[in-house]
């Protein structure tokens, strides 16, 4: 696979700087690169030329006197905006006592009173100097630079400015740590992105433990590998198996589940009830593209016009910035719908009869309700999720198919035989009690 090759070229980079391979830390970027076909946007320009760092920095500047926890053994790091990954890590810091650890933060957004914005530990005059050493240094690096063009489609000055900002990450993170000299262990929500990355490759230097959360299923490899981390937390052995199967070391891997679902308790299935004044349908949006994003919503209009049955509908937008929040009033003009997008997701589908799709990880969340799941196909969409594997959603092409599968009643729960045996391997153990098994390892290992 292309994607093995472009992920080794990034990794095996030998361009070093303090000790840092410095464009691992721009993989992100340089697949975003690559693949982003959405229509442009001002956020999206930011992010093409990595101003996003420094705008967060100012954005956040009046925050920063907040007084830290000094001292404190275990930090949390939550650079991305996406409240599923922060959430994630949330439920596991309450777990913890709360004078022992430390949340460090990258975007106002997200901000609580327990969080820290790393920003503040930034060094702006340290950053110019060595921004002007590593571009001497590149000056000499003219074939990394034609490579990764190449490879990439991306301009000498966009990867000049990535690596600039990736230089003014790498001071926040030594200065935070050279004011926090007593942390013991770091726990992220991805070792793949540059913020996180930087802890992991600061940490190792200085044997402090790095462990990571499974953010989500497993799909695209470039934002799981390379592992840095001395350890990542597995959803179950699904999962875990697919680490094991792209080199992934077995003893970075640990299979505890993940702290999101804790809230998720086993219920009795519940078939829809057809004779109810009104079916609820909960409509879930994902960053697949817009141009899909446009189909989906069109053939979901398609579908309530052309059906006598009256449903009551509910469209959960994905909690990040591609969340195509435009796109319900500009499509389903005319259709009754309420409009969810930091709601929480669970709520959502416990309340709702039926969730409907694109491809994504909240399909797997249905499943853990017992609600039966259907998904849009689109030929564009390579990747299989572990839910299709297992044959436990219900696959619809067009407005009509989509009428078929939800307006037959034996169809609609076919499924659900499939489900346990799904959710055994996919979630491990749905008891409430994975970010007490991450908790008590982390504890238990220093």
């Amino acid at each position: 696979m292309a994607v093995f090759e472009d992920i080794k070229l990034i990794n095996d980079s030998s361009l070093k700087f303090k000790g840092y391979n410095i464009i691992s830390l721009s993989q992100v970027f340089l697949f975003d690169s690559k693949y982003q076909k959405d229509k442009k946007s001002f956020s999206k320009f930011i992010k093409a030329y990595s101003f996003d760092n420094i705008t967060k920095y100012l954005i956040s500047f009046r925050c920063f006197k907040k007084k830290s926890n000094r001292n404190p053994s275990v930090i949390f790091v939550n650079d991305i905006y996406n409240f599923s990954m922060i959430s994630n890590s949330r439920i596991l810091q309450k777990k913890f006592n709360s004078k022992m650890i430390q949340e460090i933060i990258c975007d106002k957004r997200i901000f609580n009173p327990n969080a820290e914005f790393l920003y503040k530990y930034s060094k702006l005059f340290t950053t110019l100097l060595d921004i002007i050493k590593i571009s001497v240094r590149l000056n000499f690096s003219h074939s990394n630079y034609n490579i990764l063009k190449e490879s990439f489609g991306v301009s000498k000055l966009k990867l000049w400015l990535n690596i600039c900002d990736s230089i003014f990450i790498i001071n926040c993170v030594e200065s935070f740590f050279a004011k926090n000299k007593g942390i013991q262990s770091v726990i992220l929500n991805s070792d793949v992105h540059k913020i996180s990355r930087v802890f992991v490759f600061y940490c190792k230097k200085r044997n402090i433990k790095t462990y990571v959360l499974q953010h989500g299923a497993p799909v695209g490899h470039f934002g799981y590998l390379p592992v840095y981390a001395d350890k990542m937390f597995n959803w179950g052995s699904y999962s875990y198996d697919w680490f094991i199967k792209n080199n992934t070391s077995k003893d970075k891997l640990v299979i505890t589940g993940t702290p999101k679902t804790d809230d998720i308790n086993p219920i009795l299935k519940k078939k829809v009830n057809f004779l109810s004044d009104s079916i609820s349908l909960l409509i879930v949006l994902n960053p697949i593209g817009e141009d899909l994003c446009r189909i989906f919503l069109r053939t979901i209009k398609e579908f309530i016009q052309i059906s006598n049955n009256k449903y009551e509908l509910l469209i959960k937008l994905h909690p990040s910035s591609n969340s195509y929040k435009n796109l319900p009033s500009e499509i389903l003009d005319g259709i009754n719908y309420q409009l969810y997008h930091l709601e929480d997701l669970h709520s959502l589908i416990k309340d709702t009869d039926i969730l409907i799709s694109t491809p994504s990880t909240a399909g797997a969340e249905a499943i853990a309700f017992y609600k039966p799941l259907l998904t849009m196909h689109f030929d564009e969409i390579k990747y299989t999720l572990a839910y299709e594997s297992y044959d436990c959603n219900i696959k619809f092409y067009d407005a009509d198919s989509l009428l078929v599968c939800l307006e037959d009643e034996r169809k609609l729960n076919s499924k659900l035989i499939n489900y346990d045996g799904f959710l055994q391997d996919y979630f491990y153990k749905l008891d409430g009690n994975s970010a007490i098994r991450i908790k008590d390892y982390i504890i238990n290992e220093k």
